[in-house]
């Protein structure tokens, strides 16, 4: 329990770090580190339950990915403001350093093991957000569609 806390509050630093370095304005710098702890908690709570790395990661970034969505409509913002920062915590740094590490000392076994589970990883984290992104994305599109024909009906 105590690790995990001790996660998230890396996890909202990271992300807050982040927004610093991508330049968010600084009334958004709080959410997008919030994004980044809600993430990791998410995270968290889906590896006590999933043992699939694609799984966990997909699942994780669709809720980093409806976070962001979110605030995004909230603070009248693009939703990238806020997903960036948030899925920081999900990029499986880990593995791809123990990948490469397995590359460079010839250990065939470390990196199936190691990169494998890194794609999985990042497929997942690509995919949950992207399918996210375009299902808000014809949302609102939808929506806008349906107020045009209404304007225009009047």
């Amino acid at each position: 329990m105590v690790n995990a806390i001790k996660l998230i509050i890396c996890s909202f630093g990271a992300s807050l770090g982040f927004g610093i370095v991508f330049r968010i304005q600084k009334k958004y710098l709080l959410y997008a580190g919030l994004g980044g702890a809600l993430t990791r908690c998410v995270y968290l709570l889906l590896l006590n339950f999933i043992s699939e790395s694609f799984i966990y990661s997909f699942l994780a970034a669709m809720a980093a990915a409806l976070y962001a969505e979110f605030m995004a409509v909230r603070a009248k913002t693009p939703s990238t403001v806020f997903l960036y920062p948030s899925i920081i915590p999900l990029i499986p740094g880990d593995l791809l350093y123990y990948s490469i590490v397995g590359l460079i000392l010839q250990d065939t076994e470390r990196i199936s093991q190691n990169a494998v589970k890194c794609v999985h990883s990042l497929l997942g984290l690509g995919i949950g957000f992207v399918i996210v992104s375009m299902v808000m994305y014809y949302r609102r599109h939808l929506k806008l569609h349906k107020k045009r024909q209404a304007q225009s009906n009047a």
